[in-house]
């Protein structure tokens, strides 16, 4: 009798160590609805003030499907105006670009500076009004109940925290996940942000190939591409155009708090949208984005 308990008490131990987590921030999902999400997410879209989508142009042009091999875009899909890519959060974002490699095979190496470069990211965030309503938000709703420093830290570590992705290298980050790209398996990884993609479309690593469908909430939009990476085919991607960074990590970070592997249902402007999010448990039993994205 006492070895069954005390099994039982090994197994609660181990449960209560890996998820402790998670709970210590939020509370029941069943608390926040669908309808809260919602109201969130229009909310935070008015919050945002960062201008971008007014300094962002694109040319769809060809509708194509995830089968199809041939090239309907003969031109880039994106054209940004300098004025954009000083916008705070996105020049702290740029920084960022040369941190990483790609391949899921190779280790990450991450040095002081990049250290400090991530920490200036994360400054930049938390000063806009559309993060600062989202952090209010979750406090009030319970799903996080530390102060401001407290909330940094916890960005730092959910989509920053190195894990491996199979091959026994801390070689991938939720953050390099979603606002850049990976490659695995000769198959594209991510890379759901077009500050990035226009990027790589600027540098000849990145070709469009047409379009499968396309929401425009006003502020930005939400487009579902085909296109190459590196030479290396994404039959379907998704990716939010004209956004800011604040307002998606705000969007990403609510829903992985809200509904942790789960689909989130939100509404921009009256369009509606979901982001998807797939969690694991990494490093020292933390509960991590392993990937999450906009879908419509």
């Amino acid at each position: 009798m006492y070895a069954k308990l005390l099994i039982l008490k090994i197994i609660f131990v181990a449960f209560y160590s890996s998820s402790r987590t998670i709970s210590s921030h939020a509370q029941s999902v069943s608390s926040i609805s669908d309808r809260d999400l919602e109201t969130f997410s229009e909310d935070l879209l008015k919050k945002d003030n960062s201008g971008l989508s007014t300094h962002v142009t694109y040319d769809r042009q060809g509708k194509t499907n995830a089968a199809s091999a041939i090239d309907r875009a003969a031109k880039p899909l994106l054209s940004v105006d300098k004025k954009a890519l000083q916008h705070p959060t996105v020049a702290a974002l740029l920084a960022l670009y040369d941190n990483y490699d790609p391949d899921v095979k190779n280790a990450e190496v991450v040095t002081n500076a990049e250290k400090t470069e991530e920490s200036k990211f994360l400054d930049a965030i938390m000063g806009t009004p559309a993060m600062n309503f989202t952090y209010n938000y979750m406090k009030q709703k319970g799903l996080f109940n530390e102060d401001r420093q407290a909330f940094k830290e916890w960005l730092a570590k959910t989509w920053f925290t190195l894990y491996s992705r199979g091959f026994r290298t801390k070689s991938s980050s939720a953050f390099e996940h979603v606002f850049l790209g990976e490659l695995k398996q000769n198959q594209v990884s991510g890379l759901h942000n077009w500050l990035f993609f226009n990027d790589q479309e600027k540098n000849n690593n990145l070709n469009y190939m047409g379009w499968m469908r396309y929401e425009d909430f006003g502020k930005g939009s939400l487009l579902k591409l085909h296109y190459t990476w590196k030479n290396v085919d994404k039959p379907v991607g998704t990716l939010f155009v004209g956004t800011s960074p604040e307002l998606e990590l705000s969007l990403y970070s609510i829903c992985y708090l809200a509904r942790p592997g789960e689909k989130c249902n939100f509404k921009l402007n009256g369009k509606p949208l979901f982001i998807q999010s797939y969690t694991f448990t990494g490093p020292k039993s933390q509960k991590l984005i392993g990937s999450i994205y906009p879908g419509v």
